[in-house]
């Protein structure tokens, strides 16, 4: 009662230092002790429709989202996750109303980041959303911020879509070897599959391919390896895909010297 139909903006007193969490969901009971639980900690906004969702997360961005099956939406969440991957990095909770693990797995493989059923207590439901949190520190909620990522002393902006080398000159990269690297920062130390990539990415996107990735690493090897024949930063694993293996970091200031305001 009294609530927007299109969204429903729930705060904490003070959220400037809180994780931004964007939930898709119905206005429901099981919602709403989520929600509640959430805000002692984070600071939560929900909308109940895609096309709130997609306005919500472009004009402020946000550092997880929490996508209820159960939302009345006019697309199969498969593709919303796919689509949301084509253009943003942030983590992805998809919440079902049945432990079916096909469609866990299949929601995985859009680029979800983690699916639970919506039942788990709202104490684990918690602990994830923290875990998860965690461990995507550089969501989308830090990229609304200006902020880049960094490795070897080496850069990238993902707003400007700028890739800089440690001695601060601009490294010009496709489109699709701009987002596997982009890719392979916020996953720094995990073997991802070429499956995986194509997910993450737009490589493939018009021939999904697998092997289309190896191409696009081969040339991305060449523009960032000191030898790309024996790669250090992406090494191939057998029979598993690629690592990359620098320590990645999110500056924890405004990026100044793109010429932006904080």
């Amino acid at each position: 009662m009294g609530k927007s139909k299109s969204s429903r903006i729930s705060r904490g007193v003070d959220d400037r230092r809180r994780a931004e969490i964007l939930v898709l969901a119905p206005n429901d009971a099981v919602i709403s002790e989520i929600i509640d639980a959430l805000n002692v900690e984070h600071a939560t906004r929900t909308v109940i429709d895609i096309t709130a969702l997609r306005s919500a997360l472009a004009v402020r961005g946000a550092d997880l989202l929490i996508l209820d099956h159960t939302a009345l939406i006019e697309e199969d969440m498969a593709h919303v996750c796919r689509s949301i991957r084509l253009t943003s990095s942030v983590a992805i909770i998809i919440l079902v109303a049945a432990d079916d693990s096909d469609y866990r797995i299949q929601m995985l493989e859009a680029g979800a980041d983690e699916c639970f059923v919506r039942s788990l207590g709202t104490r684990e439901i918690k602990a994830r959303v923290t875990g998860l949190l965690r461990r995507a520190a550089f969501g989308a909620g830090v990229l609304s911020m200006g902020r880049v990522l960094r490795f070897a002393g080496w850069s990238i902006d993902p707003h400007l879509r700028l890739l800089m080398d440690p001695d601060g000159r601009n490294i010009d990269l496709t489109a699709a070897e701009f987002d596997l690297l982009w890719a392979f920062c916020r996953n720094s130390g995990k073997t991802l599959s070429r499956q995986t990539l194509l997910t993450f990415t737009r490589v493939g996107a018009a021939r999904p391919v697998d092997r289309s990735i190896d191409v696009h690493i081969n040339r991305l090897r060449r523009k960032i390896e000191h030898d790309p024949h024996r790669p250090i930063f992406l090494r191939t694993v057998r029979l598993g895909g690629y690592v990359f293996t620098p320590r990645v970091e999110a500056d924890l200031l405004p990026d100044r010297q793109s010429g932006r305001s904080p």
